[in-house]
């Protein structure tokens, strides 16, 4: 029922994730801990151990066996990131995860193993996922969370016993979880194995050696409850990776950004949630020289999406084109990649025919346009709640969401509205049109100083003459609205009959403006 996950190469995994897997180290690698002037090997790979290094050696005797080291320094807050992530991941498969003090996860498979298919599918799709996330595990199966913990502790020694259920009672002290002065007084009885423990009479094994160890057989056994603290998905994803070397080459970085996105939509298909927005921050070499010393000065990368998405390929190649405009005016040291918020996602139905549907296809174009052109080059009209119809309507980047279609208040007005809006209203003389429609008042905005009150109607042209030069084309007023330099729309040229959208300020009775023309 339940699954213990531990990741015993943790802190070598880290690194090689930020590698190129494809390029075999040049020299054996250890990671380090403890302070510079008594360093020891945390961890030590496989070219490393056959020299003779091993964990928990003196740095100084690990370089003594072999000198040619490539030492990197244990970094414990990527590792906490790593588990975080690993917690998210593992929503995927069970909606009860823990993630435990010592570096692992405890994960509850009991309403699991039907939907994929029993136990053994599960464990081998788990083993799968972890190994293409970058991560070497050992799983340990129990009847209980004591129980998982046991197995894998000794699956980590004896790695062809991973997620195997084999009988506890053989398993050495040293194996069960309990603390070393228990075993050590244990031992001074003769009592080696879980089993010789259990067969001892439990008053008398209380008296003699403490509740402690009672009170761990009965988590083992189920008959004492574990207060475990699920874990909680947060609603943003921060990811850093520091790269193994300066790096300046836009092509060198594709390869930790891949690593990056990756874990990403790891966690989206996780939570079943999308992603909308996010943010690349590339950390710079320091300007001074001062070795691998990050300046705090940061090129920032923003990518946004029309629509919820969780596509590896799609979110890369959003941020290669564009990081094809960037220059970066020193080596990058590190990236740290961010999304404040994580919407659900709505897959698409597919069609009739088994396809998607335009719109997915025109989204996917949107927003490779706007990586590549930038945001302001890609507008959308949207509504606004403004009953003046110059306030009526704005412009946004077509990746901060699809254009409404409606009015926010909902149906559009029954009375008529034109396409065509002057950029501003038009005084016209008042025998210049025939109202043909009664009328509608607007009266609104007195909230930013700009109110209006207006009676709107439909007319029709008399006198085309009439009318000032500036209502005949947009030439003149644009330039007036200070938009020289765009080339100019072509000239409209009303004829008498043509249909206008005219009205009476209120305020000022008997003046007439030209608001828009219909088609």
């Amino acid at each position: 029922d339940w699954l213990r996950i531990t990741l015993p190469r943790l802190a070598l995994d880290l690194i090689e994730r930020g590698l190129d897997a494809v390029t075999p180290p040049e020299a054996p690698r250890v990671i380090v801990d403890g302070p510079e002037q008594r360093a020891e090997v945390h961890l030590a790979d496989a070219a490393a151990q056959a020299l003779g290094v091993r964990p928990g050696q003196k740095l100084v005797a690990a370089q003594a066996l072999a000198p040619a080291l490539l030492l990197h320094r244990r970094d414990r807050l990527g590792e906490r990131q790593a588990l975080e992530l690993l917690a998210n991941w593992g929503y995927r498969y069970t909606s009860r995860v823990c993630l435990e003090e010592d570096g692992g996860l405890l994960l509850e498979l009991r309403g699991s193993e039907t939907l994929f298919g029993g136990i053994e599918t599960l464990l081998a799709t788990l083993r799968e996922d972890l190994l293409s996330l970058g991560y070497e595990a050992v799983l340990g199966l129990g009847a209980t969370p004591a129980a998982a913990r046991v197995r894998a502790r000794v699956a980590r020694r004896e790695r062809t016993r991973s997620g195997q259920v084999f009988p506890l009672a053989r398993i050495a002290l040293e194996d069960s979880g309990l603390d070393s002065a228990a075993v050590a007084a244990l031992a001074a009885t003769g009592i080696r194995t879980l089993g010789e423990l259990a067969r001892l009479p439990r008053a008398g094994l209380a008296r003699r050696f403490g509740q402690k160890v009672l009170d761990h057989l009965g988590r083992l056994r189920g008959e004492v409850k574990e207060a475990l603290v699920a874990w909680q998905p947060p609603d943003s994803h921060h990811a850093w990776l520091e790269l193994p070397a300066p790096c300046a080459s836009h092509e060198a970085l594709v390869f930790p950004i891949r690593r990056l996105l990756a874990d990403l939509c790891a966690v989206l298909q996780a939570r079943d949630g999308g992603v909308q927005h996010l943010t690349l921050r590339f950390a710079l070499e320091s300007l001074h020289g001062e070795g691998r010393a990050i300046s705090g000065e940061l090129c920032r990368l923003e990518i946004g999406l029309v629509e919820p998405g969780r596509e590896l390929e799609h979110l890369l190649g959003l941020v290669r084109a564009r990081m094809e405009s960037m220059r970066f005016p020193r080596p990058v040291l590190g990236i740290h990649l961010e999304v404040a918020r994580l919407p659900r996602f709505v897959p698409r139905h597919p069609d009739l025919f088994g396809g998607n549907g335009d719109a997915g296809g025109w989204n996917s174009v949107v927003d490779r346009l706007t990586a590549r052109l930038g945001e302001s080059a890609l507008l959308r009209p949207y509504w606004i709640a403004d009953h003046r119809p110059e306030y009526a309507s704005r412009w946004r980047p077509a990746a901060a969401g699809p254009a409404l279609l409606h009015p926010p208040e909902g149906a559009p007005p029954a009375t008529a509205r034109p396409l065509w809006l002057l950029p501003r209203p038009l005084e016209v003389p008042a025998g210049a049109f025939l109202p043909i429609s009664s009328a509608e008042r607007i009266e609104s905005g007195w909230w930013d100083d700009a109110d209006v009150r207006r009676d709107y109607h439909v007319a029709e042209l008399l006198d085309p003459a009439a009318l000032p030069r500036t209502a005949l084309g947009w030439d003149e007023q644009a330039r007036a609205d200070g938009t020289r330099g765009r080339p100019p729309p072509a000239r409209f040229q009303p004829s008498r009959g043509a249909r206008a959208w005219i009205y009476e300020d209120l305020r000022q009775p008997g003046r007439w403006f030209l608001h828009g023309w219909f088609g």
